[in-house]
């Protein structure tokens, strides 16, 4: 998953996969975010997609985005 922070840290969301970019039908799509939001690829929990309470998606995507930050 793609996590998106901005400047301060603040997760304001994610992205499946890692590719930002798709092509279907000879039409390409590419996700784009502000200058000074940063992009973090990371491996999350293979469930976090079924996950509907948004307080818990926004703590899961917080925990892994700690996580591989601390990972040297």
């Amino acid at each position: 998953m793609t996590i998106v922070t901005d400047v301060h840290g603040n997760v304001l969301g994610a992205v499946q996969g890692h590719n930002l970019t798709e092509t279907k039908d000879g039409v390409a799509a590419t996700v784009s975010f502000a200058p000074g939001h940063t992009t973090h690829m990371v491996e999350v929990d293979d469930d976090l997609s079924t996950v509907d309470d948004v307080e818990e998606f926004q703590q899961r995507l917080r925990r892994h985005l700690q996580q591989h930050q601390s990972t040297p």
